[in-house]
């Protein structure tokens, strides 16, 4: 095997254990509160996670193209496992959070620097094929992780499931450090960091992720207010950073069409894919009385379609990526509207509509995004693609939960997630064609 398909097996082995740990810490979720209490900090335990690895990928990108990929995902993947191995030792609820936090850090050095490898690795005619790839991987990662998670919470204990994850974690360290391109030499010049620019948009991206946090609790006061200072800060940092002569993120990059498109894509992208794994089952769950094991199967033409879909877009996007996009959008609004008007018929086949689109979607945008960004700014690049994924999916759960808050989980509410999810569809299939044009 050579350096090449070293470095893409780190980058699948380490973006699963990723992949896995998510899904096993929600079926292990009852267990570990039942154990060590806290049930007040129950959603902190995702959102420490999505928090801490949201506001720290502008940075690390950034420092990921100044000193190469290999220590960026090998140090992001040590402090993953650290976490990891934290959380199976922990005492306390408030502890855990603490680690889940640590591991989000770890994370957020792992996933840009993952997928700029790709560019360092493989040529523009490959990219989207491997991200396809990855994507797919990913899917079989979170069928693996709920039933791996609750035979191992059944059979063990809750704790040994995150000390499984570290042997995964170890061999994408050992593979990394052959694989992934490091940086023999890195000139005084390109150390230079805005470093105060990173701290804004960190405190941005954390006020906007809170006030997300905020209107799913119902509390719309503190939500508005969260979000009116994430608008600001992140306003005062686009100001700031397009002045400075070595920002972390640079603005005349952001500008142009063929990026901000597919970022801002990625984001309705990101809104309907969590909105979909949430929403959905409790909809079944709620409106056909279907038990917590059979809404887990109906999950599965979602899942799956995603997963082949992923692997066929990634060979797509190189070749047709505007059409694909094109496509998948089209999927995507297709099977949201038919949930609206037919929601009692043919579900399990609108879901897989909803699985094929958004599983098209994520391989053509992160290959526009390399393609814009040249080789100097892949790991950034990468970096805004995953950070609006991770900020659209913390914003469509507590969003679009208002409508179950004022209906009270009718048919009527489920309907209306459906119409709201339909309509991110049009807005993905409108930016679609402009991005076609610019």
């Amino acid at each position: 095997m050579n350096r090449k398909w070293i470095g893409f097996s780190a980058i699948l082995v380490g973006m699963s254990a990723s992949a896995i740990m998510q899904t096993l810490v929600a079926t292990s979720m009852p267990a570990i509160t039942r154990d060590l209490g806290g049930m007040e900090l129950y959603t902190w335990v995702f959102s420490a996670y999505m928090l801490a690895s949201t506001i720290t990928i502008p940075l690390f990108a950034r420092l990921a193209d100044i000193f190469g990929r290999r220590i960026l995902y090998t140090s992001g993947m040590i402090v993953f496992l650290l976490g990891s191995a934290l959380i199976g030792g922990a005492s306390s609820m408030g502890g855990l959070v603490a680690c889940r936090a640590l591991q989000g850090i770890g994370a957020g050095a792992v996933a840009p620097a993952g997928l700029a490898s790709i560019g360092d690795l493989f040529d523009e005619n490959k990219r989207g094929k491997m991200f396809g790839v990855i994507g797919a991987v990913q899917v079989l990662a979170n069928l693996i992780g709920p039933p791996l998670g609750g035979w191992v919470t059944d059979t063990y204990s809750w704790r040994m499931g995150f000390y499984l994850v570290l042997p995964l974690g170890l061999i994408a360290l050992a593979l990394a450090s052959f694989g992934l391109h490091g940086k023999t030499q890195v000139s005084a010049a390109s150390l230079r960091l805005d470093w105060f620019g990173a701290a804004v948009i960190g405190l941005g991206l954390s006020a906007g992720l809170v006030g997300f946090q905020f209107f799913g609790a119902e509390n719309i006061t503190s939500g508005a207010i969260a979000l009116l200072v994430s608008v600001a800060l992140l306003a005062f940092a686009a100001h700031w950073e397009n002045r400075q002569p070595d920002p972390v993120i640079p603005m005349p990059m952001l500008n142009v069409p063929a990026m901000w498109k597919p970022v801002l894509g990625t984001l309705l992208l990101g809104l309907a894919t969590n909105s979909a794994v949430a929403y959905f089952p409790l909809y079944l769950q709620n409106i056909f009385n279907e038990t917590a094991t059979q809404t887990g199967f109906a999950l599965l033409p979602i899942l799956l379609t995603a997963g082949i879909a992923s692997g066929a877009g990634g060979t797509l996007a190189t070749r047709y990526p505007h059409q694909t996009q094109t496509w998948a959008w089209l999927l995507v609004t297709a099977g949201f509207s038919l949930l609206t008007i037919f929601h009692t018929q043919n579900i399990l086949l609108m879901a897989a509509f909803i699985g094929a689109g958004l599983g098209l979607l994520l391989p053509v945008y992160l290959h526009l995004a390399q393609q814009t960004g040249g080789e100097k700014h892949l790991a950034t690049a990468s970096g805004l693609i995953q950070m609006a994924r991770n900020m659209g999916g913390a914003m469509g759960i507590p969003l679009l939960g208002a409508w179950l808050a004022f209906g009270e989980a009718n048919i009527n509410s489920f309907i209306a997630i459906f119409a709201s999810l339909a309509v991110v569809g049009v807005l993905g299939l409108s930016l679609g064609f402009t991005l076609k044009k610019s």
